[in-house]
């Protein structure tokens, strides 16, 4: 379901992997926080977080700025385009990748 204009059908979307990976998971784990069929947050941020982290560690000071400073403003755009897509009753699966 990406926008691009070019299909890739042998690629699949990284977010749906990690989405997917996330599920199986907590499928198979559970939460720390010990609710059946919740996503621990709290866990789920910092992992993400811990992540982001590993991934910019060695990059100079200003261009991991940048990337944070990008990194927060798709985390403001993808979550107004799930939002958007809860108020107007369309499935979230149909906001952009």
């Amino acid at each position: 379901m990406s926008q691009t204009s070019e299909p890739n059908d042998e690629r699949p979307c990284l977010h749906c992997l990690i989405g997917d990976l996330i599920d199986d998971f907590y499928g198979e784990f559970g939460s720390l926080a010990e609710k059946p069929d919740t996503i621990d947050t709290n866990e789920l941020l910092s992992a993400l977080a811990k992540t982001f982290a590993e991934l910019t560690y060695d990059s100079d000071a200003a261009q991991r700025q940048r990337m944070m400073e990008d990194f927060l403003r798709d985390v403001s755009k993808f979550e107004t385009e799930f939002r958007e897509a809860q108020l107007t009753d369309t499935p979230a699966s149909n906001a952009r990748h």
